[in-house]
């Protein structure tokens, strides 16, 4: 054993310090902090290729685990960049459905939206309302008539079937 090498003991420390584990029957390592990942770590051998030189091992298993947590942090990194991306062309890719109506064609639809939400029984929900394409000033100026419309409609149903 080379004498700048560690003994047996603190090198059984270290691997439980570090959650690594030594495979003797396959002579690798394996990081159990990500046992998934599968990959195994070759130990560092001494010159006459029979001794490992177990501080150098944890050191090179350390730097292993460093390269594949940076790969992860990248991967992340990407995946949030698609993420952001995304977020900001779908907005301008979809255009929403209800936001370019204006006026009579507005309150009818708004209309036609209440009623159809108080047929699911929850009442009309302003957040429904704005994922089904409809802008918070469009609510604020065509709620009043939309209501009365969507009040005189459902009236005039009820009086045929009534009748």
């Amino acid at each position: 054993m080379p004498r700048a090498d560690i003994s047996k003991t603190d090198f059984a420390h270290q691997l439980r310090l570090h959650s690594l584990a030594w495979l003797p029957n396959i002579n690798r390592f394996l990081d159990l902090r990500y046992p998934k990942a599968g990959r195994h770590i070759l130990p560092v051998m001494a010159k006459d290729g029979r001794t490992m030189l177990r501080g150098a091992s944890i050191q090179s298993c350390l730097a292993a685990r460093a390269a594949y947590e940076a790969e992860l942090a990248l991967a992340a990194r990407a995946e949030q960049a698609k993420a952001d991306l995304a977020a900001r062309l779908a907005p301008a890719a979809i255009a929403p459905v209800r936001a370019d109506l204006e006026g009579p064609a507005a309150v009818n639809q708004l209309a036609d939206d209440f009623i159809l939400q108080t047929t699911h029984g929850e009442g009309v929900v302003f957040g429904q309302l704005i994922r089904l394409g409809w802008t918070g000033p469009q609510l604020k100026q065509h709620t009043d008539a939309a209501r009365i419309v969507a009040q005189r409609r459902q009236e005039k149903q009820m009086a045929e079937v009534v009748a």
